[in-house]
């Protein structure tokens, strides 16, 4: 029999008080959908993490050739439109570190601005704008994940009206 066409997924984020609560299979499928296409490197990306470390992975081909590499961020930080997390460290196959700038050469590949890293700091930035209101200020208290979430506690913020005409839709191929 077909499908329904109403199945409807679970959130991806939810939040009581001033928790919030991201649902890393929700994420890892969603990111795992929009990222192969625009990246030709990546194969699939996984989430995960245990207490305040948020792990990242990635099967990557190149030229043939595939690959896992491993990384772990800690003090994720959240300001206005912008994620930000201290790069811990990156490993590649058989957990052999990584430079940062081989993490960079495959992060170039990423769609324009939406993911940068700071090789000297070690900071990795990722551009919310898309997907957050024009004016938000918030900031995270911290960061932990538990089993399969990853929680957010939010210090005060607030949200700013827009004052200008928003910017005409640009075609982004």
């Amino acid at each position: 029999p077909p499908m329904s066409s109403s199945l409807q997924a679970r959130p991806l984020v939810t939040w009581d008080a001033f928790t919030l609560r991201l649902d890393l299979d929700m994420l890892e499928l969603w990111l795992n959908r929009e990222l192969p296409p625009k990246v030709d490197a990546i194969e699939a990306l996984h989430v995960g993490g245990d207490g305040e470390i948020i792990e990242l992975s990635a099967d990557l081909e190149r030229q043939g050739v595939p690959a896992r590499v491993t990384a772990r961020l800690r003090d994720l930080r959240l300001y206005r439109r912008f994620v930000g997390a201290f790069v811990e460290s990156v490993h590649g196959p058989l957990g052999i570190p990584l430079p940062l700038g081989i993490v960079s050469h495959f992060l170039d590949k990423v769609p324009a601005g939406l993911v940068r890293l700071d090789e000297d700091d070690r900071i990795l930035l990722v551009d919310l704008q898309r997907w957050l209101p024009v004016g938000i200020d918030v900031r995270v208290r911290g960061a932990r994940c538990v089993g399969r979430w990853l929680e957010l506690e939010l210090a005060p913020g607030s949200v700013a009206p827009r004052l200008t005409a928003p910017a005409p839709p640009t075609d982004q191929a």
